[in-house]
């Protein structure tokens, strides 16, 4: 019996060394001598190495791509920020132009006002607007200038002063003149002037009497004649009714647009974040 126990441990034993020696076969042993065995191990770096390449390659087009996206967002913002700059010197415009209009409103209303009030009293209006429509006065005063007239009494009038007068001339008709003074003269029917245009040769041979003077010339707006002639054409009255109306569309129009484009720009992020 004491022979089959001690049998029993050296199979034990046995066994206990036979898993050892198969554990420790299991791991690799490169031989340095073995071109074969060396070879393909060099195989199998160069396939690890080209693999991890790869994929870093593949990692760098990845974060391009998504640079590139980032950059794209970012350029879809640029034409809104045109759109603000536009609307904001629209914005501007539109401003400087209902002031003038505005100021030549008011300007307006108060010229034919002091003139209709003159008018009713049966007095020489006491603000005037001319073109001038000669060149008798260049270079000082130019064809297509307007001269602001203003009432003066004779005696304030002095040599060297450009008047504005009806011309007793039927050649005329009612048109009023603008020379400068070259002479003041007293005489039994009051101060009686002459006159003279500074492009011209010689004085004028009218005698201008004081009640025929509407006043003495104070300011000039260079050229707004030629807008006044404008106007005064069929053409002209279109453009200035055509032209502001159309700024005013154009406006709107660009108003809904960009609401348009932000109402589309909400429903792609709620979509992006859904």
């Amino acid at each position: 019996m004491a022979g089959k126990k001690n049998d029993k441990k050296e199979v034990k034993k046995t066994v206990k060394t036979k898993t050892v020696k198969s554990k420790k076969t299991t791991k690799k042993v490169i031989d340095l001598d073995n071109k074969e065995q060396l070879a393909r191990l060099r195989t199998q770096l160069k396939k690890e190495i080209d693999e991890s390449n790869i994929k870093a390659i593949k990692d760098k087009k990845s974060t391009k791509k998504e640079t590139k996206k980032e950059e794209r967002k970012f350029d879809n913002r640029k034409p809104l920020i045109k759109n603000e700059i536009v609307k904001k010197c629209i914005k501007a415009l539109s401003m400087l132009v209902m002031s003038v209009l505005l100021a030549i409103c008011a300007f307006l209303v108060t010229y034919i006002a002091v003139n209709k009030l003159s008018q009713v009293k049966g007095k020489t209006p006491a603000l005037g607007l001319y073109t001038i429509i000669s060149p008798s006065m260049t270079p000082k005063i130019k064809v297509y200038d307007v001269v602001f007239v203003v009432k003066t009494k004779p005696e304030n009038i002095k040599i060297g002063d450009v008047i504005s007068y009806y011309s007793t001339n039927n050649y005329f008709k009612g048109v009023p003149i603008t020379h400068r003074v070259v002479e003041k003269l007293n005489t039994n029917e009051g101060i009686v002037f002459i006159t003279q245009g500074d492009a011209n040769p010689e004085a004028d041979s009218e005698l201008i009497l004081s009640n025929n003077v509407v006043g003495v010339v104070r300011a000039k707006i260079p050229q707004l004649g030629r807008i006044q002639f404008f106007l005064s054409s069929k053409m002209g009255w279109i453009i200035a009714i055509l032209i502001p109306a159309l700024g005013v569309l154009s406006y709107d129009i660009l108003k809904l647009f960009n609401l348009l484009k932000l109402k589309n720009e909400l429903l792609k992020t709620k979509k992006a974040i859904k």
